[in-house]
């Protein structure tokens, strides 16, 4: 697929720009001298770790031979090799061309500088089961990226005080069917249902109550990261964080309110909260197994009474 190709050439340009410098590879030489946009380089040719693994070294990627156009200063300029699938690739970097990027909520939004909290962010993030309990719950909107293919955005509510989420989910690129998932206690049912052709791009949020006969299956525990997400959300009522480990990322700006961005690990999650100075959690983040962030908009507020998923008993 070509998502594979491209994020291949990203991790080696990546792997690359790491902050620590590599040991000269068995087998590199200097193969001469060019000019390439009015710069002097030196053309080079070395085996390069080619490949998603090229970022991580406790699994070595495969390793085929690039070669490299350097500067004096050592800034690359040009690369050509072959990816692990033989697809022959050329990089070329135009240094004069810089623009300004923009950050992506997906890939953790703005560069922050993490230290511990304050004194008083810390009492914010104790104090929030109690004051999401005061709250009781509150509207939603989600995006998940699962994947290359697979981008869901969300809307619906999730109540705190009774443990209780119900949402309809679109996929974009999908047209014409919609998700509705209801979230209770920690176990997740959802059922497809139709839907107009508008885009996924927020859907609506999903009918109450819902549509009589719909065949909901028996709930299960979450099997995807958009369900462990909102699984977060609700679970952000309980034993409050460890104030010591949390880090203090950065503030920002969310819906007109200045934020702190806080990050902290629970139960093997990566999470990241979003804390109005008045206490209140305004986005959850969860770090994806893909490494990128999904997240869910909240706005605190008394929401409908949710349904509930009651099942006839279990045959014996």
């Amino acid at each position: 697929a070509p998502e594979r190709g491209l994020a291949a050439v990203l991790d080696l340009l990546l792997a690359l720009a790491a902050d620590r410098p590599d040991p000269v590879a068995v087998g590199a030489r200097w193969l001469g001298r060019e000019s390439t946009a009015g710069t002097s380089v030196d053309v080079l040719e070395a085996p390069l770790a080619a490949g998603p693994a090229a970022m991580a070294p406790a699994t070595p990627a495969p390793v085929r031979q690039f070669r490299l156009w350097l500067d004096r200063d050592a800034r690359l300029h040009r690369l050509v090799g072959r990816l692990p699938d033989d697809t022959e690739v050329t990089v070329q970097l135009e240094r004069s061309d810089r623009p300004t990027l923009r950050p992506v909520d997906a890939l953790g939004g703005r560069p922050g500088l993490p230290r511990a909290l304050t004194d008083a962010e810390a009492v914010r993030l104790a104090g929030l089961p109690t004051r999401l309990r005061a709250a009781g719950g509150a509207a939603l909107t989600g995006i998940a990226p699962l994947g290359p293919t697979k981008n869901l955005r969300a809307a619906g509510w999730l109540s705190w005080a009774g443990s209780a989420a119900y949402l309809a989910v679109g996929e974009i690129g999908t047209p014409g069917r919609r998700t509705l998932l209801r979230h209770q206690a920690g176990r997740v049912a959802r059922v497809e249902v139709p839907a107009d052709d508008s885009t996924a791009e927020p859907p609506a949020r999903p009918p109450l109550p819902p549509p009589a006969g719909l065949p909901w299956p028996r709930p299960t525990p979450p099997t995807d990261d958009l369900d462990r997400l909102v699984g977060a959300a609700l679970g952000a009522v309980g034993t409050p964080a460890d104030t010591r480990s949390a880090v203090r990322l950065r503030a920002d700006r969310l819906a007109d309110r200045t934020v702190d961005v806080v990050e902290l690990r629970e139960h093997g999650a990566q999470l990241r909260y979003w804390i109005d100075r008045e206490g209140l959690l305004r986005r959850v983040e969860l770090r994806t197994g893909r490494g990128v962030w999904a997240q869910l908009d909240l706005t605190p507020a008394p929401v409908p009474a949710l349904p509930t998923t009651t099942f006839p008993p279990t045959a014996r």
